[in-house]
């Protein structure tokens, strides 16, 4: 479970760091 936890944060993490980059891109 905590595991999981771990991985999910970190999927939240590098979605995260896509979304700010994909936003630097577009601006």
């Amino acid at each position: 479970r905590a595991i999981a936890t771990r991985y999910d944060k970190t999927a939240l993490s590098y979605q995260a760091m896509i979304d700010l980059a994909t936003l630097t891109l577009w601006l």
